[in-house]
This record gives structure tokens, C-alpha cells and sequence, in this order.
């Protein structure tokens, strides 16, 4: 019989930014004149000259739709609450740990942390074994650095480019073989940089993942750099929940979620999960 059933929390805690993104700073609105009064406390943007700037949903962990990159594809309202997609309901996760393997195809090392960079299908399950799932989550070990301060802001390395991990042309390819409707990444972007001056990225893997039919939803920003220590392993597959932010989804390309893993500890089988994710079909989850 398997053991308890594990929820982990793999949203971040921290909002992150890299230039030219604005780092996020949080204020005083309204201060508190006695210790039983009003206190308001907001975030905001801040770029290098001091100046102010709008906080899109893409500083943390958060979820992107197929309107971030196609004005007639899917808003958040469109995926929000719909069996349909699996942007807010359990799915059956692949789950694929990359990082601290230097040797591994793609792997870079910064800051004394390892990780996958350019993740590619040699570093994924077979087509035939991902077609099983309905959502891959890919913890390339770059985690440790988003979430280790608050308000971090990356630097570039002396080449130019930050190192973010990003998804190959064959790991996207193999994505969309498998017939997955969402992937999520430790990283900022699923996207290459491209140039540093400009800082350039590219925008094909998610044109093609967003821009397939049906659309491949796409979360960047997942933390999971305790996982293993905390619980004491890393599962090999889980139910992946998404809980997105709702207010104002009409219109928006992205959300700020919060990302759950469920597992078991002993369900070598899985067992236990299939009867979880049985209990949470899309049916029954919306009605």
C-alpha cells in the first residue's frame, strides 16, 4: 500500500528579473501610523535609472496561453475553468531531474551550480514512454539560482548571455510527438538568447508549442530546488496542478500560478496516483 499522499510546492519565492526586464521592489502604499492601523504594501517595477515600470506576469512562476504569442489564440479566460486545457486542473506528469550532471548533454555550470542548459531530446523520455502523459515537467537544476534571493536580478556572463536553459528544436519536436498539452521548465524562458547586445531571444519553441493544434501550454519559472532534499527524492511522475491567477484573465497571455506536485512515496507501480488522477479527471474536477 502506497505511503501518504506528498503535496510539493514547486511555484517560486521570489520575483526575479534580468536586464532589460524592471527588478521588482516592494514599498510602503499606505504606512502604518499605530501598530493596530492600515498598512498597504504593493510591488512595482524599478529599472537601473529609478524610474517606475509596469510588473508583467513573467517575473516568477507563471503560466503562458496561446495569446502571448498569437492574437487569435487562446486568452487566460479561454483556458481558465475548461476541461479542455490543462492549465487549472491535476494531469499525469513525466517528471525528468537534469541538474547537477555535468557530463549530461547541455549541461553549464554558474555560480558553483550545475544544470541543463539546452535541453534536448537525448536528455528526455522516448516518444513512446512521454505519450503516456498529459503534462512533462523538466527540473534542469537551474532553480537553485532563480530562487535563491529575494529581488535577485541576474547578470550576464562575460560572453554576453545569461545561460538560461532552453528547449532545443528536437525536444520541442519530440514534445509535440508525444501529444503533451503543457511542459514546464526551471528557467526564465523556454527560449535561446540569440544576441547579448541587444539582449535578444528567439521565439520558436514557443511559436511552435503555443501555435500547435491543439496548443502545448507552456509554464517557465517552476522552483523545485529543494525538492530532493526535502522530501528525499525526486518522483518520476506525479499529478502536476497549475493554479493561475484569475483576475483580469480576459485579455491576458499569462498568469502568475502556483505549480503543486502530487505524489507517493511508495508507489513504485503508481498505483495510487492513477487512482488520484482517476479521482480528478477533467470531468469531475469542473463538472
Amino acid at each position: 500500500m502506497a505511503g501518504a499522499l506528498i503535496r510539493y510546492d514547486l511555484s517560486l519565492p521570489n520575483y526575479f528579473s534580468y536586464p532589460p526586464a524592471p527588478g521588482v521592489d516592494t514599498r510602503s502604499l499606505i504606512p502604518r501610523g499605530e501598530p493596530r492601523s492600515l498598512y498597504i504594501r504593493g510591488e512595482y517595477g524599478r529599472k537601473a535609472d529609478g524610474q517606475m515600470r509596469p510588473i508583467p506576469a513573467h517575473n516568477t512562476t507563471h503560466l503562458d496561453v496561446p495569446f502571448h504569442f498569437d492574437a487569435a489564440g487562446a486568452d487566460l479566460a479561454g483556458v481558465l475553468n475548461n476541461p479542455g486545457w490543462a492549465g487549472d486542473r491535476p494531469c499525469l506528469a513525466r517528471v525528468v531531474a537534469l541538474g547537477g550532471d555535468p557530463t549530461l548533454p547541455g549541461s553549464h555550470t554558474r555560480d558553483g551550480v550545475t544544470y541543463c542548459e539546452a535541453v534536448g531530446a537525448e536528455v528526455l523520455p522516448p516518444l513512446e514512454e512521454l505519450a503516456g502523459y498529459e503534462a512533462l515537467v523538466i527540473l534542469t537544476g537551474f532553480a537553485a539560482l532563480m530562487a535563491g534571493l529575494e529581488g535577485f536580478q541576474f547578470t550576464h556572463a562575460p560572453d554576453g548571455f545569461y545561460h538560461v536553459p532552453w528547449l532545443k528544436a528536437d525536444a520541442v519536436e519530440r514534445i509535440l510527438g508525444a501529444g503533451l498539452r503543457l511542459v514546464a521548465l526551471d528557467s526564465t524562458t523556454i527560449e535561446q538568447q540569440t544576441s547579448s547586445e541587444p539582449h535578444r531571444m528567439s521565439g520558436e519553441a514557443h511559436h511552435a508549442l503555443l501555435g500547435h493544434q491543439p496548443p502545448v501550454l507552456v509554464v517557465e519559472c517552476l522552483n523545485g530546488s529543494q525538492l530532493k532534499s526535502q522530501v528525499g527524492f525526486i518522483p518520476r511522475e506525479a499529478l502536476l496542478h497549475m493554479v493561475p491567477r484569475r483576475v483580469n484573465a480576459k485579455g491576458a497571455e499569462a498568469a502568475h500560478c502556483r505549480a503543486f506536485l502530487y505524489f507517493y512515496r511508495d508507489d513504485p507501480r503508481g498505483e495510487a496516483l492513477r487512482r488520484l488522477q482517476n479521482l480528478t479527471t477533467p470531468q469531475e474536477y469542473h463538472g
